[in-house]
């Protein structure tokens, strides 16, 4: 069995969301690696600072997990009505670690989900083009909650249930 990555870009209740769907699918029997993005505090990407100290050993070890793994779950917050700063900025170097752009995320099966202040549509959709230009299979259902809409279990439980289930076929 494959395990899931949960790459999570927040410390607030995207991580609690994180948290949560994490519980859900070891209740399920799948073993789920829960990484929060926001505590590897990875330097701003930019052609200067990859040219001037290289790729940092934190981006390699982040990359060596990701390319280890065929299933994700991906939470972050809507910001500005795109996905948060922390997320792109890991994808940016992650592709910069790999010998392809593509190879972290290129044909693996990803689940994208939200907690948001405000909408969290956005944020969603944002993150969607991301993973599908890096190549990922997004599934169609996606997990969006708020203040007023907290997770519905049965909709978490058949998401990571279909997403263990296409990461198999």
């Amino acid at each position: 069995m494959s395990k899931i990555g949960i790459l999570v870009a927040s410390s607030n209740n995207n991580l609690k969301l994180g948290l949560k769907l994490q519980e859900i699918a070891k209740t399920l029997g799948y073993e789920a690696e829960l990484i929060n993005l926001v505590d590897l505090r990875l330097p701003l990407y930019s052609t200067v600072e990859e040219q001037e100290n290289g790729i940092p050993e934190v981006v390699l070890d982040l990359a060596t997990k990701i390319l280890a793994l065929n299933t994700f779950i991906i939470v972050a917050p809507e910001y500005n009505g795109v996905m948060p700063p922390v997320l792109n900025n890991a994808m940016a170097w992650t592709s910069r670690a790999t010998k392809d752009w593509r190879d972290a995320f290129n044909e693996k099966t990803v689940a994208l989900a939200t907690h948001s202040g405000g909408g969290g549509a956005k944020g969603l959709q944002a993150m969607r083009i991301q993973f599908q230009h890096l190549g990922a299979n997004i599934l169609a259902r996606e997990i969006l909650t708020t203040y007023e809409k907290p997770l519905n279990e049965e909709t978490a439980i058949s998401m990571i249930n279909n997403l263990v289930k296409l990461s198999k076929a």
